[in-house]
């Protein structure tokens, strides 16, 4: 028996090699190995070394680590960040303010091969350690749905103390608790962390900032909307020689939120009468909107848009042009037939017009009549003024007078 195990010992050696070697060539082909690339994010440990000093710091990089990992196809398709741990432990903490970043497999270890990532570092900036109390506001964005309007928000808790790197402290101008409304329909509760901000309205990160209440609450209350006309009446005269060449106030309606018996009661807003006499220039000012919207009980529904009434005057200065009308042309009010009626001398009557220049250039002289009143006059020589209409803001500059003589037939 003996005998037969020994015989040919070293082709059965070759044919053992040779099938091992096909067992691997078979799987390399059906099961290769493949690599993916992960994102990992990295834990601290030890970070307590710092707050028993008073110290604190922040992570100038290191926060992730990009690992690439190398696997056969059927394992590397299941593994996932879950599958692996990426540690900074502060207590390796180099005088240059390196941190090694350990990465472990937390399945597969035998496996799997790390190709990246092993000597990775954390760098870190050491700082002294700071606190500040700040109130939190409340910043909403979106729009609530069409007819309702944000009412009272309220915050829970109101004031937070925040602890960290005393230059991210010293940044911070204010906290703020952002909520999303939008298409928001009725009364509700959000519960968001801190967003905090530098002086310049720009957003602070936060990753390695304490806060004493991570959660906050936020209570919104919302508000039905009515739009209604806005009446301003505005009382404006200007120098002598001047007119104005426009006049508007915006907005002309506005939006109003409140509860329904307040919105009901209020049919417009009407804003103190507006005088101002003998102005010789440009106009503007503006008014108080939502104080007044606030005094009937109501608050404004775009108090960004609609804080203040506005109001703009522009004047002008008058000038003056010439023209001539023919005496044929000129109606003869209260004229009797039994008379007829000339001008004396030139046929040709000349008038001087004032307005202002932009009512002079876009005037329509084609609809401008001219007339003479002679009811009740008898024959002989009149001295009549020359009456002009057709034009709301162009006049004539001056009386014009025309010699008319009266005959009998």
């Amino acid at each position: 028996m003996r005998k037969k195990l020994t015989n040919n010992l070293g082709m059965k050696l070759i044919s053992l090699l040779l099938a091992i070697i096909f067992w691997l060539v078979v799987v390399s082909i059906e099961d290769p190995e493949q690599t993916k690339v992960l994102e990992l994010p990295v834990t601290k440990m030890n970070e307590n070394l710092f707050s028993e000093n008073d110290r604190t710091y922040e992570v100038v990089s290191g926060n992730t680590v990009s690992i690439t990992v190398r696997a056969r196809q059927s394992v590397l398709k299941t593994l996932t960040v879950k599958d692996f741990e990426a540690v900074a432990d502060f207590a390796n903490l180099s005088f240059t303010g390196a941190v090694p970043i350990e990465i472990t497999a937390l399945r597969y270890s035998n496996q799997v091969t790390i190709v990246k990532g092993a000597n990775t570092m954390m760098r870190v900036t050491i700082e002294d350690l700071a606190t500040v109390d700040k109130m939190v506001a409340a910043k909403a964005e979106g729009d609530v749905i069409t007819g309702k309007a944000l009412g009272n928000i309220t915050i829970e808790p109101n004031m937070i103390r925040i602890e960290g790197a005393k230059t991210t402290i010293d940044r911070i101008s204010s906290v703020y608790a952002v909520i999303n409304v939008s298409g928001m329909a009725d009364n509700g509760s959000f519960v968001v962390t801190p967003t905090l901000y530098d002086s310049a309205g720009n957003e602070i990160d936060s990753t390695d900032i304490t806060f004493s209440e991570e959660q906050l609450k936020v209570n919104v209350t919302l508000l039905n909307t009515k739009t209604v006309p806005v009446k301003w009446n505005i009382d404006v005269t200007t120098a002598e020689g001047y007119g104005i060449e426009s006049l508007d106030y915006t907005p002309s309606e506005v939006e109003i939120a409140g509860s329904q018996e307040v919105l009901d009661s209020i049919s417009e807003i009407t804003l103190d009468d507006y005088v101002a006499e003998g102005i010789s220039e440009n106009l503007e000012d503006e008014v108080d909107l939502e104080s007044i919207v606030k005094s009937q009980g109501a608050v404004l529904a775009n108090p960004d848009t609609d804080k203040t009434a506005k109001l703009a005057v522009k004047v002008g200065k008058y000038e003056r042009a010439g023209g001539t009308i023919n005496f044929e042309a000129v109606d003869l009010t209260g004229k009797s037939e039994n008379y007829k009626y000339s001008i004396v001398g030139e046929t040709s009557i000349p008038y001087t017009l004032s307005g202002i220049n932009t009512d002079l250039e876009t005037l329509d002289r084609s609809k401008l009549k001219f007339a003479l009143d002679v009811t009740n006059l008898e024959p002989g020589t009149h001295s009549l003024n020359l009456q002009m209409s057709g034009s709301d803001d162009v006049k004539l500059a001056s009386d014009v007078a025309v010699q008319v003589r009266i005959e009998a037939k």
